[in-house]
Order: C-alpha cells, then structure tokens, then sequence
C-alpha cells in the first residue's frame, strides 16, 4: 500500500519531530506544532495506519511512535527536502578547503575535524586504498654509518618512512640506490612491487640485496594494512550527548564499534548506493554491531584510487543536513585531489 499525501505528511512530522527531542512522538505534538488541516484523532488513527504498514513503530513506556528503518528509508529517499547551509556556514567550509595544506594525510584528517564539528556527529575518512597507488619517489636519507631513512612518497600524495639497515657507503652511493630502486619500482602499482623487486635483485650484486629486500617488504606491508589502519575519525565526543547514548550499555556499544574497525568493514562490504552522498539505516548495514546506526557518506578519488567520506550517527539524524554537508565535504575534496590529469 502506498503512502497518501496526508500518511506522507504525517510520517514526515513525525520522523521531524523525534530528531528533533529524541522522544517518541504522539499526536496532539504533531497537532499543535505542524499545520496539517486535521484533528489529533485523525493523526491518530492515521499513524495507526503508519504502524500497521510497518513505518512507525510504539514503545512500551510511551503511547507515542518513534520512525522505524522502513520510515526513515521512505523518508530519505522520497519525503525529505534538501537542505541548504547558510551563506556563512558555507563561506567558513570553503576557507578551510583554501587553506594551506600540505600533503592528502593531513588534508583528509583536518576534513574530519571540519566534518564532525559542522554535523555535531562523529566524522570519519576512510582513506584511498593502497593497492591500485603507485609510487612517485623512493629516497634513502642517511641517518648514522649503517641506518638509512627510507621515505616513500605515493601519487596521491601520502607520504610513508621508516629505518632500514644499509651497508657502509657515501651519499654519492646512497642517491645511486635511491634512483636505481625509483628506475625499477616506481610508477608500478603497489601490488606488483614484490615481482618487480624480485626481478630486481636476479639483476643487481649483492651489496644491494638487503636493501632491496628491505625495501621491497616495506612496501609490501603498506598493501597489508587493515582498512582500520586507513580510517581517520573524529567527533566520537558528539555521540556521546545524543540521547541515545544515556544508557550505559549502549555507550559500551558505541565505544566496541569504534574500537573493532566495524565502521571501515561496514563501508567495504555495503552493496553500491543507489544514491550520492550514500545513506544507509539500521538494518541496511551488514555489520551486526552497527545496525542500531547510520551513515551518510560519500566518494571522493585520488588518481585512480577512492576513499569515502562521511558521517556516523543515530538512526534519529538530521538527514537532509547530514546529506548537504557531507555532498560539501565530498565535492570540495573531488575539486582538490583531482590528479587525474
């Protein structure tokens, strides 16, 4: 049975109504606070009907309704309007996308700032993925007569190091390796640097071998690292005000979610959204642990890489502001990081 104009505008309240207190919603409330031409015993017998069909659900300690996963999912993607940030909230984003920021780790961490403090949710970045990057630069940088820093630098502007043992050379020597090892790993996907490493070292003496070893493991590793270890979150605080989250247990919840990487698994494994920003409800999320939740997010690319961006929060979100700032956030990121060309 499809919704009527009036179940639709009643739903609508409704849903408004609770994200807005957190308590669930009865009649007279929607009569005094919303303009529907109709009496409470009218809106009662219809939100009846809403929780026959399966879009409100009733409580036990309360006559009123609260949304169900079915009412929020009609809501957003039929019955919500769009929302526009002010003029001034949305010359304040744009300033910090002016800003000066160096490099993709940096610009993606102070986005989820940015993010969480604009939506009062927990913000999160889950960042490119390493396999389909491909490196810019290899540099050895010495450090003392048998360590050598190894700097790596990706196309998409990340940045990775760490201290590798060489043997005793001079720094004539040292950029000697360093353009050798660009000459044959660079500008290769990270996936296929173990085969090109292993080429490499049939072909050059063994002065070299256990740096390329070194550096062809490192390497590797940055390809291993868990879809957690790519995700940058901010925010978490702002959970912990929502009402939702005034029950001990659930805060433990919350705290589980975050720890465990559930948020990163739940984005990966998520079928491909129907929408753009992403919205996904309660149930709709294949992660047992975070289908009390939801998230709006979306997809910016790197090159030929992609990372998502977003927000984590209650069911009872202001979706129609989570989907115009995350759009903001995920377009203006698209703008910078175009390095396609």
């Amino acid at each position: 049975m499809a919704l009527d104009d009036r179940k639709a505008q009643i739903l609508s309240a409704v849903i408004e109504e609770y994200v807005k207190t957190g308590l669930p919603v009865g009649s007279r409330a929607i009569a005094r606070r919303y303009q529907l031409g109709v009496s409470p015993a009218t809106i009662r017998n219809e939100m009846g009907d809403l929780e026959e069909m399966g879009y409100l659900g009733k409580t036990h300690t309360s006559s009123g309704r609260v949304p169900s996963d079915k009412g929020y999912r009609v809501y957003v993607d039929e019955l919500m309007g769009d929302a526009r940030l002010s003029q001034r909230e949305s010359q304040m984003l744009e300033s910090f996308f002016r800003s000066k920021i160096k490099d993709v780790e940096s610009l993606l961490k102070e986005a989820v700032k940015a993010l969480s403090e604009a939506t009062n949710y927990l913000a999160f970045v889950l960042g490119p993925e390493y396999e389909t990057t491909t490196i810019e630069a290899i540099h050895l940088l010495p450090v003392t007569l048998d360590k050598a820093l190894l700097v790596i630098v990706s196309d998409i502007g990340f940045v990775e190091n760490c201290l590798i043992d060489v043997p005793a050379m001079s720094r004539e020597e040292m950029e000697y390796v360093s353009q050798m090892l660009c000459e044959h790993l660079c500008h290769i996907s990270l996936s296929r640097v173990k085969d090109k490493a292993q080429n490499l070292l049939k072909r050059e003496t063994s002065r070299y071998a256990d740096i390329i070893v070194q550096v062809a493991d490192f390497l590797d590793s940055m390809t291993e690292d868990s879809e957690s270890e790519r995700l940058y979150m901010g925010g978490a605080a702002n959970l912990l005000k929502q009402p939702e989250f005034k029950d001990p247990d659930r805060v433990q919840e919350l705290m589980q979610t975050l720890k465990n990487g559930s948020l990163a698994k739940n984005i990966m494994i998520t079928e491909p959204p129907s929408t753009d920003p992403a919205v996904t409800i309660g149930d709709e999320n294949r992660i047992e642990t975070v289908k009390e939740f939801s998230f709006v997010y979306g997809t910016f690319r790197v090159g030929s890489s992609e990372g998502k961006i977003g927000i984590f929060g209650p069911k009872r979100m202001n979706y129609p502001r989570a989907v115009a700032v995350v759009s903001f956030f995920e377009r203006n990121l698209n703008e910078i990081l175009d390095v396609t060309d």
